[in-house]
């Protein structure tokens, strides 16, 4: 054979190979390096996603910053902040939703992976890859419509309630997996959805920045909160405990970093406890040192249904990094660290039990000492990377 001849036959051998390639386009409203948690999250499923060899794109806000390895394209809608009204949020929402809608219908991947929340534009590339005819895996952190209801957004009984109840479960019909954070939600998705086999259990894990610390520090004693302080949190249990703590002189630093819709709340108690102390907004990539100076993490939550299904993505980074933990309510991710004997879990409203549990602690570090070691013990099967490797590989 010519050289021209096997030069084609490599040319077309390379074609073959480009066309059997697989190829994915993750659909997320935040991607990397944006520091919340459905960003970090996509973020570690694109890299399993490139390593497995799938030809990987993302679909997202125009926050984003464009990285090479991921083909990253970014929406012109603006989406909502929670500086905006909830009726206005919502209006962006419906728009860029509109805008996703088009780029998925029109987008060449196989097979897609639709983020939610927000549910509004999680149901338009859905809807898109209906239209379509591609695959498509949907991945729900949070359970909407459900927020609506609870924001008062929409009234779950009337005509638009039960139009979105009837959307929820059609994606999960249509879709050929849907995968989700916590036990409690895998267990209610298959309720919803009538077909329990097709609900994956994908949890968040800690990122790959997080390291064991050397030595848990317990003096000065610091407890820290960190992360969003949006609706769901509970600010005013923070704000109830740091209180009672300082009432009776306990040698504790209440640190909380972090911003949202309820950041007030902490700004105006630090006026007058003086062990509180709001120091601004940490970066994802912040977050491993800011761990290092840590004796209690806590995450505070309040008493509603959500909350008691959910699982901070902050407990995995305290479970990462060898740090026992307080959490609120009573919950998945409250009994997951009492079964590993990592932490403990209270009602939202016992702020007399937690204080007591601090007291106990300060006096008693061996006790702090051992449940960091317990921590190290069972980190590695909760990196964000092997529980990312290990979904996609599955696939």
């Amino acid at each position: 054979m010519s050289c021209f001849g096997n030069i084609a036959k490599l040319n077309l051998d390379n074609l073959f190979m480009e066309l059997k390639k697989k190829s994915v386009c993750i659909v997320v409203q935040l991607f990397y390096p944006e520091s919340p948690a459905m960003a970090v999250r996509n973020r570690y499923l694109a890299d399993a996603f490139l390593d497995a060899g799938y030809d990987t794109s993302i679909l997202t806000s125009n926050l984003s910053k464009g990285i090479k390895e991921y083909q990253v394209q970014t929406l012109w809608s603006p989406i909502g902040s929670n500086q905006d009204s909830a009726y206005i949020r919502l209006f962006k929402e419906l728009v860029y939703s509109l805008e996703m809608f088009f780029r998925v219908l029109f987008h060449p991947a196989q097979l897609f992976f639709i983020s939610s929340p927000p549910f509004t534009i999680s149901y338009a590339a859905s809807l898109a890859c209906r239209i379509t005819g591609k695959r498509f895996i949907f991945d729900v952190r949070d359970e909407y419509p459900e927020v609506y209801f609870i924001e008062g957004l929409v009234n779950p009984d009337g005509l638009f309630g039960k139009l979105l109840r009837r959307i929820e479960r059609n994606i999960y019909r249509k879709s050929e997996m849907t995968t989700t954070v916590t036990e409690r939600i895998v267990e209610k998705l298959g309720d919803k959805s009538g077909q329990p086999d097709k609900i994956r259990l994908v949890r968040n894990g800690f990122a790959d920045n997080i390291s064991v610390v050397d030595q848990l520090s317990t003096d000065p004693f610091n407890i820290v909160f960190h992360g969003n302080m949006g609706k769901f949190q509970n600010p005013q249990l923070i704000v109830e405990v740091a209180r009672k703590c300082e009432a009776i002189k306990l040698p504790v630093n209440f640190l909380v970093y972090g911003w949202g819709a309820q950041t007030q709340v902490i700004l105006d108690a630090q006026e007058d406890i003086s062990i509180l102390q709001h120091l601004g907004t940490i970066g994802h990539e912040e977050v491993p040192q800011l761990l290092k100076t840590i004796s209690l993490g806590i995450s505070f939550q309040g008493n509603t249904d959500i909350s008691k299904n959910s699982f901070p993505s902050k407990v995995m980074e305290f479970i990462g990094s060898g740090i026992p933990s307080l959490v609120t309510p009573i919950s998945e991710a409250g009994r997951f660290v009492e079964k590993h004997e990592v932490g403990y879990q209270f009602d939202a409203n016992d702020s007399d039990g937690i204080v007591e549990k601090i007291s106990e602690l300060v006096n008693n570090p061996q006790q702090l000492l051992e449940m960091s070691s317990r921590s190290k013990s069972i980190r590695d099967s909760l990196s964000r990377k092997k529980i990312s490797d290990d979904f996609v590989s599955s696939l």
